[in-house]
């Protein structure tokens, strides 16, 4: 049987000029050959299958090299270039740091450093994966990594350059490769299908380029494997399915069915994903890609970012023509939080369902309808307890009124003489005097309430039953859970103001925010108990009081003894010493 030989080793670059998708690496390679500036040790570093080894192995060769071109390349007909290539070069040693990184082993490599080549200039030491190293191995190696022998020269390769010491970076000059793009990868690939007689749809190659994550070797590896797979005519179906990649056309019916507002036909769709085998995570990831594509569609000038086919790329700028930039941005956001939460969710499927269902109804109202009524924009005014300082513009709220409550109602600015009532201001900063109420009723106007609610006949507030609502309110729901916005309640006695409307004294800006995370529950509860729909609340900065705080017991004894002048007196007369 003959020996098979994978096509990562087979089509292996000889030269600085087959090397892929590293130009910037091997051109600088070549200047330092040809003008005779080689340092004595080298750091590459990169993604694994991106080159590093082979480079080292190219310029050790060209080093050597006796007919170095014109344009820096190594001959390949000479002594040393045949030696090499055959795998029988003395001048060239290789180490792996991640079986020999203790110190005797690079206390032997220092040894072998002091000898001469036999044959060509230079002798070249290539250490793989060299973040293997100890430190102490590190440490053994700095005196010959600076200051080597003239004939040495060090090639050190990591995929982990933040594992190496400061001291080792410092003594090399640090080449950083890039990963390969998935243009220069599927062109590699072609020129090699055609080269073993192979016929490949460029679609299959760009999905197995995609798939490598711009590693070349891994590429190749995978390239091996569709041939194996499915013999000399490699067909993106085939590919697709042996890689276990979700076709793009699977997001394309997606996007559209969502565009027209076809949930039912967008969970079947989703639900024969799942049958096939696919992740819901891996589904969520690449339908955000396809949004994402979409998106880059929409103007001529972004359509470079867009790695795929032409055929492909004209599929995605007829969809994106049909999508409304208000619905590209609003399903990212959607994606983007389902996929954070996707591993801690229960239910993953629904969880993946809950998304696709809202990105469904996204298109239902389209343009400033979408926007009015789906967005809470900044300018929107939500609630009296909103955070202080945000800049808000008085304009009219996007949330539906509530069913009972009419919407002109739903935001009244008192004409009554309440000075200090909270408003929620175009300044920048907070302030509680001064101001304008706005009612809260908004904050709960979408809110839905019960039907003995609905149904209830509106009937006026009483102060001493409301009080005795907010007690039972504040002790079963918050005293155990926010303490400051139990005493937002308790401190101070609410009032009533034109009979539907409670006012709540607070004494600063913190006490508004504590509160704001309760402040639906608070008014959901008040209406179902008062059994009115039509209550609202807000706050008030409370009077501040010139009574002075009786805290310690000195303050309390001179205040009986102000109300009671017998006290000093029997103090006196008695002759105690009063202990505070």
């Amino acid at each position: 049987m003959e020996n098979f030989i994978v096509t990562a080793r087979k089509y292996r670059p000889q030269t600085f000029r087959t090397v892929v998708g590293q130009q910037h690496i091997t051109g600088t390679l070549k200047n330092a050959i040809q003008n005779k500036q080689l340092a004595q040790a080298f750091l590459f570093c990169g993604p694994r299958g991106v080159g590093k080894t082979t480079c080292a192995r190219i310029l050790a060769k060209t080093i050597n090299c006796f007919q170095v071109d014109a344009s820096g390349e190594a001959c390949d007909t000479c002594e040393s270039c045949l030696s090499f290539n055959s795998g029988q070069s003395l001048n060239v040693y290789e180490l792996d740091a991640a079986s020999n990184n203790s110190v005797d082993d690079i206390r032997q490599l220092v040894e072998q450093v002091r000898f001469a080549p036999q044959l060509g200039s230079h002798k070249v030491y290539i250490i793989d994966e060299v973040h293997m190293l100890s430190t102490a191995a590190f440490n053994a190696f700095l005196k010959t990594l600076e200051e080597p022998p003239r004939h040495a020269i060090f090639i050190l390769a990591t995929t982990e350059k933040h594992k190496i010491i400061p001291t080792i970076l410092s003594r090399c000059q640090i080449f950083d490769f890039n990963r390969i793009k998935i243009d220069d990868m599927s062109g590699h690939l072609a020129w090699i299908a055609s080269t073993e007689g192979i016929v490949a749809e460029e679609e299959a190659l760009r999905l197995i380029a995609q798939k490598a994550d711009g590693g070349l070797r891994d590429a190749c590896s995978m390239f091996d494997q569709m041939v194996s797979f499915s013999g000399n005519n490699l067909t993106y179906k085939a590919v697709a399915e042996n890689l276990h990649v979700l076709d793009y056309d699977y997001y394309f019916r997606i996007a559209d069915l969502m565009l027209a507002s076809q949930l039912p036909q967008v969970l079947l769709v989703f639900d024969e994903i799942l049958r096939k085998g696919f992740d819901g995570h891996h589904f969520l990831i690449g339908l955000a890609e396809h949004i994402r594509n979409l998106l880059v569609c929409k103007d001529v000038v972004t359509l470079q970012l867009l790695e795929v086919s032409e055929h492909v790329k004209s599929k995605y700028s007829q969809q994106a023509q049909q999508a409304p930039m208000l619905f590209l941005l609003k399903s990212l956001s959607l994606l983007n939080k389902s996929d954070v939460s996707y591993k801690s969710a229960r239910n993953q499927r629904l969880h993946v369902e809950m998304a696709l269902i809202q990105m469904s109804h996204l298109n239902t109202v389209s343009g400033t309808e979408a926007e009015k009524k789906n967005d809470l924009s900044d300018d929107t005014i939500i609630s009296d307890t909103s955070v202080p300082g945000k800049t808000h513009s008085a304009v009219k709220t996007s949330i539906p009124p509530h069913p009972m409550v009419e919407p002109e109602k739903i935001i009244k600015v008192s004409t009554s003489p309440l000075t200090n009532l909270v408003q929620l201001t175009p300044k920048s900063g907070f302030s509680l005097r001064d101001s304008v109420f706005v009612s809260t009723a908004n904050v709960a106007s979408s809110s839905k309430v019960s039907g003995s609610v609905e149904s209830a006949i509106e009937k006026a507030i009483e102060l001493e039953f409301v009080q005795q609502t907010i007690r039972i309110f504040t002790d079963e729901q918050i005293k155990n859970v926010n303490r400051m916005a139990y005493s937002v309640l308790t401190d101070r006695p609410v009032e009533i103001k034109d009979e539907t409307h409670i006012v709540i004294p607070i004494h600063n800006e913190a006490q508004s925010e504590s509160f704001q995370e309760h402040s639906q529950n608070f008014l959901d509860y008040l209406r179902k108990q008062l059994s009115n729909s039509k209550i609202t609340f807000g706050f008030r900065e409370a009077e501040i009081s010139n009574e002075k705080k009786i805290y310690s017991p000195k303050d309390k004894f001179h205040h009986l003894a102000e109300k009671n002048p017998l006290i000093m007196e029997m103090s006196r007369r008695f002759n105690l010493e009063i202990d505070f």
